[in-house]
């Protein structure tokens, strides 16, 4: 077990198939000058190559957990993720202090989780915080922007307290948004610092095309329970942003794809109307 101090700090990483990432990641993952207690990483209908590479992590660090999942199930954002996050975390030792979801195709810098354990320690009230993310494009770093209380699904440190406030994490599209909400209701603060910063190895949303990821973000949007009039204007915004119009445009069809096929969405109301009531006051001129 690595050595992090008084408190036991347990990180997730959900992985299908990573080669090109995993090196990386594992590589900024020992270097920590705070290393987790324990990485358990659930490898989803992974091949022989990548299992093979963790397995030689795994025997390298004891502290390192490898869980194979094999379904045939094909790959999804949002819902599938969350289950495979909450099965790691339910193989993983239950008197956590801290709990970190890290993807696979992140690279921290060696003072990440240094940096983010100092920030709960800071503030008694943070319940779930993340650094930021850039991309290289051009050999030049891209921040993926976010609000300030929106911590990112894909690097994001929970508070136990918090976790067991919010009644964990939702098996649900759009899952790293509710537990946001549901946190603020609690009296939480969320929040999302630009330092540290970790690198992105592929954009947000990316992996199945930037234009079938804006779909997937419109259908989680939907899933959230967004105020239609908000949602708009998000999707007129993100037309700015390449790929230019169609991915704002596709954004938006996939939130109406979704109420029209009544998909399934956070059923509680309150979570609803503190998000829309949220959302409402942003849409509000200065």
């Amino acid at each position: 077990m690595a050595n992090n101090g008084e408190f036991l700090h347990v990180v997730v990483t959900p992985s299908r198939d990573e080669l090109d990432f995993l090196p990386a990641l594992v590589d900024s993952m020992v270097s920590q000058t705070l290393p987790p207690s324990e990485w358990v990483i659930v490898s989803h209908n992974s091949g022989e190559e990548a299992m093979s590479l963790l397995e030689e992590a795994s025997e390298k660090y004891n502290w390192i957990t490898i869980i194979p999942v094999d379904d045939l199930s094909k790959r999804k954002r949002g819902a599938q993720i969350a289950k495979l996050v909450n099965l790691g975390l339910s193989e993983a030792s239950s008197d956590w202090a801290f709990f970190s979801k890290i993807d696979s195709d992140m690279i921290l810098p060696e003072d990440y989780f240094e940096k983010i354990i100092s920030n709960f320690l800071d503030s008694e009230k943070l319940g779930i915080t993340s650094g930021s993310c850039f991309i290289l494009s051009n050999g030049r770093k891209v921040i993926e922007k976010v609000s300030k209380d929106h911590t990112r699904g894909g690097l994001k440190t929970y508070r136990r307290s918090c976790f067991d406030d919010i009644g964990g994490i939702r098996e649900l599209d759009g899952w790293d948004g509710i537990d946001n909400i549901m946190a603020q209701m609690e009296g939480w603060d969320t929040h999302s610092f630009q330092d540290p910063k970790a690198q992105h190895q592929r954009r947000t949303g990316s992996h199945s095309g930037l234009v079938s990821g804006c779909f997937e973000s419109g259908k989680f949007a939907h899933a959230m329970g967004y105020f239609p009039p908000f949602m708009l204007a998000r999707s007129l915004h993100r037309m700015t942003s390449k790929p230019i119009l169609i991915g704002g445009f596709s954004m938006f069809i996939g939130y109406l794809f979704s109420i029209m096929s009544r998909q399934k969405r956070v059923n509680e109301p309150e979570v609803i109307s503190f998000l829309r009531k949220k959302q409402k006051n942003r849409l509000k001129p200065w």
